[in-house]
């Protein structure tokens, strides 16, 4: 018990810090709603994709497909960091979600390469 008291004592000072609200405006806009729609089709391909490389396991396709969730978790943190900063909770440079979407491009054009190079 007094761990558990501790601990949140601890983790209740650390974490203390100023608050601001978020632009709740921006939830209504259309392109945010989009980014959550992905977001939650993105998070369904992820956990799809961790459980059929459990069903692979180490065989042909098992790199392509490592591939690809690594283009989804990629996917997810481009569209994490547009909703992070369309309601201005986390500052980010211009660059960033356009060089997301640049890795995840590339990821998923290396796992098709590599599923095709199997299956031919």
């Amino acid at each position: 018990m007094k761990r558990i008291v501790g601990l949140s004592l601890v983790c209740v000072l650390l974490g203390s810090s100023t608050a601001f609200a978020a632009n709740i405006a921006v939830i209504t806009s259309p392109p945010t709603m989009l980014k959550f729609v992905v977001f939650g089709v993105v998070v369904g391909c992820l956990v799809a994709s961790v459980k059929l490389l459990g069903v692979l396991k180490g065989g042909l396709l098992f790199k392509s497909w490592q591939i690809f969730m690594f283009a989804f978790a990629a996917l997810g943190l481009a569209q994490l960091a547009g909703l992070l900063s369309d309601f201005e909770i986390f500052a980010l440079p211009d660059f960033v979600t356009p060089a997301l979407w640049v890795v995840v491009c590339a990821l998923f054009l290396y796992g098709i390469f590599e599923a095709k190079k199997i299956l031919d």
